[in-house]
């Protein structure tokens, strides 16, 4: 089946935890790491990406979190 994680943020910190809730923002794995690198400088091109939210407002606060940092990976994990 398909796992959900609850994506917290605040205070400059980051938690995921497994949850059941639905989310106001879902997306993908592989949605997430793009997220996660900063690739995703809009929420327009989140949401072009297939990235779904139930308003605008939580998606803007989202991508907001990476957007201004340029998209980096390190090479190694």
């Amino acid at each position: 089946g398909t796992q959900r994680w609850m994506l917290q943020i605040g205070a400059g910190a980051a938690e995921i935890t497994p949850t059941t809730t639905e989310g106001q923002v879902t997306f993908s794995r592989r949605q997430f790491a793009v997220w996660y690198a900063g690739g995703y400088r809009s929420a327009t091109s989140a949401r072009m990406a297939g990235v779904h939210a139930e308003s605008a407002q939580p998606l803007a606060t989202l991508v907001a979190c990476t957007a201004r940092h340029e998209p980096w990976m390190p090479d190694h994990f």
